[in-house]
């Protein structure tokens, strides 16, 4: 029979994506009756779905905090499967803000953890962070892989939020390689399984990719209507990195059909933001697209100067590709 605090914990776990605020509140309860019965695993994920909580804020830092408190429990105590719940949240927050060496360790720990200390879910998760890492770095081959491999992985175990996780991914992944159509297709797959999940953030990020592969086709205000949808769902529940995701996108609708005064504002709230979580992958984007719409304002010289922020921003990302745990990746795909 499931104690009150395996219920807390099961029923916070859930919704965290979705109803942050009310998973926080129910990890607090948990926490405190696992300090009370001097329970270090059910402290240590308590403390993780609190984090988790933090991150959907776009509070990076606090989520750090409190993961790094979640590990410290471990030091003396067996935490179990905590362990692989608060490395692979870590690298989640560290991905987040560009500290892909970081993320890279951590998910890559992930996968060598013994199956006592880690889920399956954890490992799924690894792989998909791992693709992630290697979509950051425009290999996207390699990334279709390691996300391929997580819907595997994610079926087999009968998971279907992992499942339309890695689906989500894989459409990414085949719209940097150009195939558009793919993606469209993993997309139709993914959007039944997440609206039977109630996942609104995925929700709104597969209207977002919609969006992304009707902006390639040309096709402006189709990819508007998209992402329209994506940046009310991601508003409604308080995605903040959803929500500047999206605002990017639709300046560069609006920079595409020339649209000055509307991707200023668009530009501007994305940017406070990306700030404001210190998310270097985003406000390399943003600044790209502040340079283009200085072009059109005919400021050549703020152009490049946003030009500049953006590469310098990009280099920063990506002086982890010559490092020798960017170069193991690819082993990751040996079988779990």
């Amino acid at each position: 029979m499931m104690t009150e605090l395996n219920q807390l914990l099961e029923r916070a776990r859930k919704i965290v994506r979705s109803q942050s605020a009310e998973a926080m509140a129910l990890a607090t309860q948990a926490g405190e009756l696992a300090r009370a019965a001097s329970d270090a695993q059910g402290e240590s994920l308590a403390l993780t779905i609190y984090a988790h909580g933090y991150f959907m804020f776009g509070r990076s830092q606090e989520a750090k905090d409190t993961l790094l408190q979640a590990l410290v429990i471990g030091e003396g105590r067996d935490i179990g499967t905590a362990r692989g719940e608060a490395l692979q949240l870590i690298a989640r927050v560290a991905y987040t803000l560009g500290e892909y060496e970081r993320a890279a360790d951590c998910w890559c720990a992930c996968t060598e953890l013994d199956r006592s200390q880690v889920r399956m879910a954890e490992r799924i998760q690894a792989h998909i962070g791992l693709g992630q890492l290697c979509y950051a770095h425009d290999h996207y081959e390699l990334a279709l892989a390691h996300h391929r491999r997580a819907a595997e992985l994610a079926e087999a175990d009968d998971d279907p939020h992992l499942t339309s996780t890695s689906l989500l991914n894989i459409a990414a992944d085949l719209i940097g390689l150009q195939r558009c159509g793919e993606a469209a297709d993993a997309l139709k797959q993914a959007l039944p399984l997440v609206r039977a999940d109630q996942n609104y953030q995925f929700e709104a990020e597969i209207f977002s990719l919609f969006g992304q592969i009707r902006l390639i086709a040309g096709e402006i205000e189709a990819a508007r209507m998209s992402l329209m949808v994506a940046l009310k769902i991601n508003r409604l529940h308080i995605n903040t990195w959803g929500e500047s995701s999206v605002l990017l996108r639709l300046a560069q609708c609006s920079l595409a059909a020339e649209e000055v005064e509307m991707a200023t504002e668009q530009l501007a709230r994305a940017r406070a933001l990306a700030e404001a979580m210190g998310s270097t992958p985003l406000l390399a984007d943003i600044h790209a697209a502040l340079s283009r719409l200085a072009e059109l304002q005919q400021e050549p010289a703020v152009a490049n100067e946003h030009r500049e922020q953006a590469a310098a921003l990009r280099q920063q990302l990506r002086a982890s590709a010559d490092s020798p745990r960017y170069a193991t990746l690819e082993l990751r795909l040996a079988p779990d």
